[in-house]
């Protein structure tokens, strides 16, 4: 039975007057988030402090700031002259009812070259895992499948090394002679591995901080890009500064599971901030082209576990749209670098009409379509039975492939 879409539309329009009604009062407490934002501005490093007492505390997602919260920052005039490799990646899942265990990585490779002798490059690598040590977390006699929030951590890790290799490519003779980039869409930081076991992390995270290590060595400053982020890191540090039991004096951050508030029968004062977006209350703040101040993601693992590579960010107005751009803190620290990656990446933004171009070519070499995936499914099978091997679905799979009657 197809899609019940008279149904749907009667629920698309109560969403619509639920939006509708509610507009009002999220202005409201945007324009006051806002406010008190710009009137702590001088006090970044205090509240940095106050990020920093209250990460054990604070029910929220918290970002250190690293600059006056009132930076802004023009794009930087970009060279004539430069060079950018991207990768992204997309996969096949191992599917239990098909005729062999395994998937697929394909990366989607990207370089591009601007100025006096233009060239550009666009392949995809295509990669089938099927080995126990590529199917599996193995730790002692424990075995666990890599699949769903694993499998996209080892997809992360594939376009990283891919983007070392497209580096060593093409990047190698000019590196001194023109500026480049390496490019990735999402995050740097790794949060589908904040909780997962200590085995696991290693497993993912050190080829993953290994491939950063490679681009530092060879002078390439990688960033990631991320599109109508809806990340609320910088919003909790203004949920701090609405907190009535926060007093970095006192050494004092936020604990919210005492909140003085909720004791008191109050809604808490950071409700002001509830529902908002980092975008939501930033976007005011900046014109076309330009960045607003560095931060540090609070994010557990990346505190723990990134090192010299500490993922910062900024927000960058391109177009209606407020983008976050995350860099390691090698690259944040370099204001030569940072103002490079501002450029370089506002440059791609609109040489691609709003979004980087290398990376929206990056994409399109790495989708996989429905057809790509059932020719690969008939390929395994097709395979399998010529080497005289089980090469049978589940009849779980046979039967969503017969139409009903």
């Amino acid at each position: 039975m197809p899609l019940d879409l008279t149904e749907l539309s009667r629920q698309v329009r109560a969403m619509s007057s639920a939006l509708q009604r509610n507009a009002p009062d999220l202005a409201q407490r945007r324009a006051q988030a806002l406010e008190r934002y710009l009137r702590e501005a001088p006090a970044h490093a205090t509240w940095a402090q106050a990020a920093d007492l209250s990460r054990e505390g604070s029910a929220w997602l918290l970002a250190r700031p690293v600059e006056p919260l009132n930076t802004v920052r023009n794009a930087p005039p970009h060279p004539t002259d430069y060079a950018v490799i991207a990768t992204d990646g997309s996969h096949i899942d191992s599917d239990r009812h098909g005729a062999a265990l395994c998937y697929v990585l394909n990366i989607g490779r990207v370089y591009l070259r601007y100025g006096a002798h233009p060239a550009a490059k666009l392949s995809s690598r295509p990669m089938l895992r099927f080995r126990d040590e590529d199917l599996y977390l193995i730790d002692g006699m424990r075995r666990v499948l890599i699949e769903g929030n694993y499998l996209s951590a080892q997809r992360d890790v594939a376009e990283g090394v891919e983007l070392v290799a497209l580096a060593d490519e093409f990047l190698a003779k000019d590196t001194g002679a023109m500026p480049s980039l390496a490019l990735q869409d999402g995050t740097l930081v790794r949060w589908t591995l904040a909780g997962a076991e200590s085995f696991v992390r290693e497993r993912f995270l050190r080829p993953y901080l290994g491939y950063l290590d490679d681009m530092r060595k060879r002078g390439i400053p990688v960033a990631s890009y991320i599109s109508r982020p809806r990340s609320p890191e910088v919003t909790g540090v203004i949920r701090l500064m609405f907190c009535p039991d926060v007093c970095v004096a006192e050494d004092r951050g936020a604990t919210c599971s005492v909140c003085s508030d909720a004791a008191a029968g109050r809604t808490p004062s950071c409700f002001v901030c509830e529902g908002l977006s980092d975008a939501d209350i930033l976007a005011d703040m900046l014109d076309e082209g330009q960045r607003g101040p560095l931060f540090v993601s609070m994010s557990r693992i990346n505190i723990e576990s990134y090192g010299d590579h500490l993922i910062h960010f900024f927000y960058m107005r391109v177009g209606r749209e407020i983008a976050r751009v995350e860099i390691p803190r090698w690259v944040a620290n370099d204001a030569d670098l940072c103002d490079r990656v501002h450029a370089l990446v506002y440059d791609q933004c609109l040489k691609g009409q709003g979004y980087p171009v290398a990376l929206a070519r990056a994409h399109e070499q790495a989708v996989v379509r429905a057809a790509d995936r059932r020719a690969f499914e008939r390929m395994v099978e097709q395979t399998l039975q010529r080497a005289e091997l089980p090469a049978t679905s589940s009849r779980k799979a046979e039967a969503k492939e017969r139409p009903a009657w």
